[in-house]
């Protein structure tokens, strides 16, 4: 049975010092791998100094100040929709020739990768990105043309440090939510049970339900509708009336004009289900630990977050206190955008022209099929590795990997490859690549690697620097070294 410890860094001390090969025993950075979007040397050196609570506690302060898009000032400012209503989009882009263009959604993409880049707050982007992905709304659909930002900004980003309870009811009165489940469209002469069903079986319990009860959890949800404008309304004239029963939920829903409360009070219901509470710790599990976390971690996770009442980051800090975290170092793998990410934080790639990065970012999120938010389904981005197993994705993050050792990227400033060297200049080839892989992976590699890397620069370890082949060879070693399992793994 897993421990829980009263701090993360009691869980760390005592947790076997456990990592799948090639990875080895580091819980600084086995920490900044699964809470943030990849590694820095900054915050490498912070785990040097400073305590796990420590680091924790910054990253909670970070995302309360930082909330919302304030995590980069540059790229938050090519958002500038992101921040009106609706309503002022449809006018914005009207007024600029297309009332029902994209523009909006592609602020949101690409800001969302500036911010898993940059982000100060890189706690928070991680909980932004998961229960984006836990409450999917697809990205890049021409039904929510001018509310996919606002749902962004006002259900995930809003409530990613509070409640889940709190999000989950914002999510079911949002204009985009109810369009793209229909819900908007449902009413007592029609009942629709789109969103109903998925309410139940992705958003909160998850199977286990009968078809009685999506019925009925998509009769109590009727009356919530949209103006002409895409404001969210209840209309009582469309809700229906009459005994509700879900689970263990029951109210007699007599009343048109009280059939929002007793919607709300349904979605608060379920949101403190224990069956919700381990839905919900499960799939957090899978995101900060393994694929296959254990049940008594999940069990953990899940009365920490009834006890919390919903409370998102007393449940997460549950998983940085259990033995079983430190214990799974390279139990998971990067999804592709994240290896990207991680990719450009490790390396310290500089911005000349932020508008142009994150165009190329966008793209390159394309080309992997990750591109932020656009999973098309209800279920959101899987985040188990047999997902994510393409010749193609791969070949094209190598690639990746190259230009931006190589300084090929538009928007890009240039990396002097030496500088990953460090402060204490190798004397020798050997120590080059030692170095090297210190820097970009946090570890020193194996002595099998290290003669590999070698063999790729035709030399002997002890050859002197100045003769060394890196003198040509060094933009090409430095992605060989991203392109190993030891970059690939979270």
């Amino acid at each position: 049975m897993t421990k829980i410890w009263p701090t993360a860094d009691q869980a760390m001390h005592h947790a076997a010092h456990h990592a799948v090969a090639p990875l080895v025993w580091d819980p600084g950075s086995h920490l900044v791998s699964r809470f943030t979007f990849g590694p820095t040397a900054a915050n490498r050196a912070y785990l040097v100094k400073h305590t796990v609570e420590s680091w924790w506690q910054g990253q909670v302060t970070a995302g309360r100040q930082y909330s919302g898009y304030r995590g980069h000032a540059a790229v938050a400012a090519q958002g500038p929709l992101l921040s009106k209503s609706p309503s002022e989009v449809r006018a914005w882009l009207k007024a600029h020739g297309g009332e029902y263009g994209w523009e909006a959604m592609d602020q949101l993409s690409r800001v969302t990768l500036g911010l898993q880049v940059w982000s100060k707050a890189q706690l928070y982007e991680t909980l932004v990105d998961f229960f984006s992905n836990h409450l999917n709304v697809a990205n890049h659909n021409g039904d929510v043309w001018n509310t996919r930002h606002a749902y962004d900004r006002d259900v995930i980003r809003k409530f990613a440090f509070g409640r889940f309870s709190d999000m989950l009811v914002a999510s079911s009165k949002h204009p985009a939510m109810l369009v793209y489940l229909n819900l908007a469209e449902s009413n007592k002469s029609a009942v629709n049970e789109n969103y109903g069903r998925e309410l139940l079986e992705l958003h909160t319990v998850g199977l286990g339900y009968s078809e009685s009860d999506v019925k009925n959890s998509a009769r109590a949800l009727t009356g919530r509708t949209l103006y002409g404008d895409h404001r969210y309304v209840y209309d009582p004239d469309l809700h229906w009336t009459g005994p509700i029963r879900v689970l263990g939920f029951s109210h007699a829903n007599v009343s048109a004009t009280g059939g929002e409360s007793v919607g709300d009070a349904y979605v608060r219901y379920l949101a403190t289900h224990p069956k919700t509470a381990a839905h919900i710790a499960r799939k957090l599990c899978q995101r900060f630990v393994s694929d296959n976390p254990s049940n008594a971690l999940v069990s953990a996770v899940a009365n920490a977050y009834l006890k919390n009442h919903t409370e998102i980051l007393p449940t997460v800090h549950t998983i940085l206190r259990s033995e079983e975290f430190w214990m799974t170092r390279g139990r998971k793998v990067r999804r592709p955008v994240e290896n990207l990410i991680a990719t450009i934080r490790v390396l310290g790639n500089p911005v000349s022209d932020m508008g142009k990065a994150l165009d190329t970012l966008d793209w390159m999120s394309q080309s992997l099929g990750q591109r932020p938010l656009d999973w098309a389904p209800p279920n959101g981005y899987p985040d188990v590795a047999a997902a994510w197993r393409s010749s193609g994705t791969l070949i094209n993050l190598w690639s990746f990997h190259r230009g931006f050792a190589q300084n090929w990227w538009d928007g890009f400033g240039k990396i002097k490859a030496e500088s990953l060297y460090g402060s204490a200049k190798p004397k020798n080839s050997g120590q080059a690549i030692v170095a090297l892989t210190k820097r970009l992976t946090g570890m020193t590699f194996s002595a099998s690697h290290r003669a590999a890397l070698q063999k790729f620069l035709a030399e002997p370890a002890s050859t002197p620097l100045a003769k060394s082949n890196l003198q040509w060879y060094l933009p090409h070693l430095i992605p060989l070294i991203l392109d190993a399992p030891h970059h690939a793994l979270r």
